[in-house]
This record gives C-alpha cells, structure tokens and sequence, in this order.
C-alpha cells in the first residue's frame, strides 16, 4: 500500500493557501471542483507526496460538517489502489465500514471509497485508483 495523498481540511482557504505557498515554495499545482462532495480541491507536491486542501463549498458538505465538529486539519489519509472496487468489497466483507454503496468518482481523476475513522483508529481513510480518461 502506497500513501497517494493527505487531505487537509481548512477553513480559509486564502490564509491556507498563503501559508502551504509559503511553506512548499510553490503554489498548488492543479485546482478542482468536486461537485458531488461540495468541495474544492487544491493539490500541492510536497516531495513525491501529495497534500489537498480541502475547501467547502457548502454549509451541508462533509467537509464543513468535519470543520464544525473538529475544525481545520488532518481530514483523511489516501492510499493507492490498484483495485479499488475489489479493494472495497474485500474491506465491507471483513466487516468495515465502507462509506457509500462503492467506489464513486473523486477529484484529481480518481475513483474513490472512504472507511469509517471509527474502524481505523479515528483517521478516515481514503482508496483511490487512477481511472484512465
């Protein structure tokens, strides 16, 4: 298993993107949108390993239901499938709890799947796998 990505929820997203700037050297290398979660992404390269911003793009989203129940920070950990429908099946059979009914598409041209943080130790973790467009 391979870390893909950390996820890193803020509140403000300006000071946030002038702090990461500020601490990368860089700005982020790719920006998007993922309707369906309410939420923009911002990805940084920090050496080989990527870290995402994550901005709510409404009151209801799971990132701003995170924010008002934790506030800003460590939001999800994301590893490399290389079989991510497999991957979800293998986990929702040994008993954990996948968030949704599968794999979905997610940003940065991935499809992903969540598990509970209350299965793994209070970190959401995330699986994602590449899909080629």
């Amino acid at each position: 298993m391979v870390l893909e990505h950390i996820g890193i929820a803020v509140s403000d997203i300006e000071a946030s993107l002038t702090h990461f700037e500020a601490l990368f050297g860089a700005s982020p290398y790719k920006t998007e949108e993922v309707a369906s979660e309410g939420v923009r992404t911002y990805f940084f390269d920090a050496g080989g390993t990527k870290i995402e911003l994550l901005e709510s793009l409404s009151e209801d989203s799971p990132v701003a239901r995170f924010l008002e129940k934790r506030g800003p920070g460590l939001h999800h950990l994301a590893f490399r499938s290389e079989d991510v429908e497999g991957d979800f099946q293998r986990l929702k059979n040994a008993g954990y709890r996948v968030l949704g009914e599968g794999p979905k598409e997610g940003a940065d041209g991935k499809h992903i799947f969540f598990v509970h943080p209350g299965d793994t130790q209070g970190v959401l973790t995330e699986f994602c796998m590449t899909v080629p467009r």
